[in-house]
């Protein structure tokens, strides 16, 4: 059975059981600066990188001398948070098995510092499955356009000796509505995860991904290699210097 050569995962509601704790810690964040917030108020900024969120709660609540400040005190929460609470959620350790000994090269694209999402790789003993972790920091935009799974893409292809593997080609695990939207329209195969504790509905999530699933356990690279062609109409890469198509 052939399969897809690159898978490119989200990781944060996708293959850790984090987003719970990001809905928590961002008004504890705040209620460190004397705010009250709730979970719903941090929703218009989740698409963000980490660094554009901090300065984004700076400028809109007007906490801390900067958003670098901001920043710091939040990656000092975070850091304890992934290498010792956050957890692998329920069948990704043996999807990720399924797939590395298929010889798919494994890649992962977030918004969440690279430096948090070792801890928690590491914390759970996924780090052997993913040399890299690329971020929309380095990609330079949000998941609401593609770049960072393009990088993601080069990266994995480069680190493994592939050439010419196209979008339609490579399959995008994400939870997050707007990953799942702006993957698709770029051309990438989708597989959809609800996560109960991330913003998106489960009726969106599915609506968005070509195969939607609420846990790894219904996932099977059989299940994935016999989707039908792909209809989307992405290309091979063709990337610049800073990773953008």
């Amino acid at each position: 059975m052939a399969y897809p050569p690159v898978f490119v995962f989200d990781c944060d509601g996708t293959l850790l059981d984090s987003m719970g704790m990001w809905l928590s810690c961002q008004p504890k964040l705040l209620a460190s600066y004397g705010v009250e917030t709730t979970p719903d108020d941090f929703a218009r900024f989740e698409h963000l990188s980490f660094e554009d969120e901090c300065a984004a709660y700076h400028e809109t609540w007007g906490v801390g001398n900067s958003g670098k400040e901001v920043l710091d005190r939040f990656n000092d929460m975070l850091e304890q948070e992934y290498s010792q609470n956050i957890v692998v959620l329920p069948g990704v350790v043996d999807f990720l098995e399924s797939a590395s000994e298929a010889g798919i090269a494994l890649a992962i694209a977030t918004s969440t510092p690279a430096h948090l999402v070792r801890l928690g790789l590491s914390a759970n003993g996924l780090d052997r499955f993913f040399p890299e972790v690329t971020t929309t920091g380095e990609a330079g935009r949000s998941k609401e356009h593609p770049d960072v799974y393009d990088l993601a893409l080069r990266r994995a292809c480069e680190r493994c000796g592939l050439a010419d593997v196209s979008r339609s080609d490579a399959w995008v695990f994400e939870d997050a509505p707007f990953g799942l939207r702006s993957a698709g329209r770029a051309g990438y195969n989708t597989v959809g995860i609800f996560d109960p504790a991330g913003r998106g509905t489960r009726e969106e999530v599915f609506s968005l991904a070509d195969i939607a699933i609420d846990s790894f356990k219904e996932l099977s690279l059989k299940r994935i290699a016999e989707y039908p062609a792909s209809s989307h109409a992405g290309g091979s890469l063709s990337l610049d210097a800073e990773g953008r198509s």
